[in-house]
């Protein structure tokens, strides 16, 4: 029961005790007090969190299949492509076909022409592509085309067609990847 009653100290111990508290109170040139450290670490916090508008920016691109091979190839929007199985999928912009796909163990690659066995089509007009190149933004790119392509209006459009099952697809890695999620994901 001794444990649950507090020892009266002694005048000497009080002292002494004061004294270390005063000398641990005072301020000294080193030592920073606890609100200072908490005022530290919530601006550290602030410094880190970047603003939502401010991201990474995608550099200037001349035509489409640059932009959608760097957007493969780049470790945020093209984050998990080395995990997927294959895919093809074909594109028609600017009165060009070619399509971007990936062997089984291989690399992502872009050629042109038509392609038999792609897992979707898409097609955009030459309005919309112009407006895909001058996006800046990963996030900006992805709100011009959900924007073009759930309201198509004259002359800009985008228009996905699923030629193989989506559970397929997604199990083959298209909802793990942000630009293949972007890119055909939005046609369920």
């Amino acid at each position: 029961m001794s444990r649950f009653f507090k020892r009266k100290k002694s005048e000497e111990e009080k002292t002494e005790t004061e004294k270390v508290e005063s000398t641990e109170d005072a301020p000294t040139g080193t030592e920073t007090t606890e609100e200072e450290v908490h005022e530290a670490e919530g601006a550290e916090a602030e410094i880190e969190a970047t603003p939502t508008g401010r991201q990474a920016t995608i550099p200037y691109h001349s035509t489409i299949q640059e932009r959608l091979m760097y957007m493969f190839n780049d470790s945020h929007m093209g984050a998990g492509i080395e995990g997927t199985d294959e895919f093809y999928i074909e594109f028609m912009a600017m009165g060009e076909r070619f399509w971007i796909g990936k062997a089984p163990l291989g690399d992502i690659a872009m050629k042109t022409g038509a392609m038999t066995e792609q897992d979707a089509h898409v097609r955009m007009s030459n309005d919309v592509v112009a407006d895909l190149l001058s996006a800046a933004t990963f996030s900006e790119f992805s709100k011009i085309y959900l924007q073009y392509y759930k309201n198509a209006e004259a002359g800009k459009f985008i228009k996905i067609e699923v030629r193989k099952p989506i559970t397929d697809l997604n199990r083959r890695g298209y909802a793990r990847v942000p630009v293949m999620k972007l890119l055909i994901g939005s046609a369920r």
